[in-house]
């Protein structure tokens, strides 16, 4: 996969984007709750083997930080206790383990690595007026991008992409800060509020002769619109 082909998956973060633009809300209240959200989080992957030129050794994947944006929304036929999520964020990392390739010891191998998530989320939520704990599930796509690996015996490339299918578990807990109020002058109201979240996340990447099964857990803090 190369280059060319990465702008397909950071579309949606440039979408989401867009939304957060918005300067009326056209839905009505009774319809259910949208809310936009953005937040960091930070990566804490585990240390697994990794499948580099036909031989198998022990990988050391360093935590990383990143950004993310979602929408979601609850329909008030569900009573707002369920609903979607569409979900994008991205983070860094780095990846090192011994290069033993062909027989041979090449030292360590290393790569920076960039990861691209993009979920579709079903979540379960307690409705409280004040606090909202939820917890849910989620599949989608991610990509594993290697930046400017040195890995002995490959042909390496500044840039190499593998996408997988992905799935994550979650759960968290909203914090209201402050009451409805209209929005813009207009008949549509909002709320804000704050978010702690924890994250499983589980991806299979395939580059040119490296695999490696990402696991990793996230950590996210973030504030959000409810409208």
């Amino acid at each position: 996969m190369g280059l060319d082909s990465l702008p397909r998956f950071v579309t949606l973060p440039g979408a989401l984007l867009c939304c957060l633009c918005i300067t009326d809300v056209a839905i009505p209240a009774e319809f259910g709750d949208v809310e936009l959200s953005a937040y960091a989080l930070g990566a804490w992957p585990r240390d697994v083997d990794i499948f580099n030129q036909e031989t198998t050794v022990p990988a050391t994947i360093q935590e990383g930080f990143g950004a993310g944006l979602k929408v979601g929304l609850f329909p008030a036929a569900l009573s707002r206790m369920v609903g979607l999520e569409i979900d994008s964020n991205m983070h860094g990392a780095a990846v090192s383990f011994p290069n033993i390739a062909n027989g041979q010891d090449n030292g360590t191998g290393r790569s920076d690595l960039l990861i691209i998530n993009s979920t579709f989320n079903l979540i379960l939520r307690y409705p409280g007026r004040k606090v909202r704990p939820y917890g849910g599930f989620g599949i989608g796509w991610s990509t594993g991008v290697l930046l400017n690996p040195n890995i002995a015996g490959r042909d390496d490339k500044d840039f190499d992409a593998a996408r997988a299918f992905t799935y994550q578990f979650l759960g968290g807990i909203q914090l209201l800060l402050s009451p409805e109020v209209h929005l813009f002058g207009s008949h549509s109201t909002y709320s804000l509020f704050l978010f702690g979240e924890y994250r499983y996340l589980s991806s299979d990447y395939h580059w040119e002769a490296l695999a490696i099964d990402f696991r990793t857990h996230y950590g996210l803090v973030g504030v959000g619109l409810r409208f």
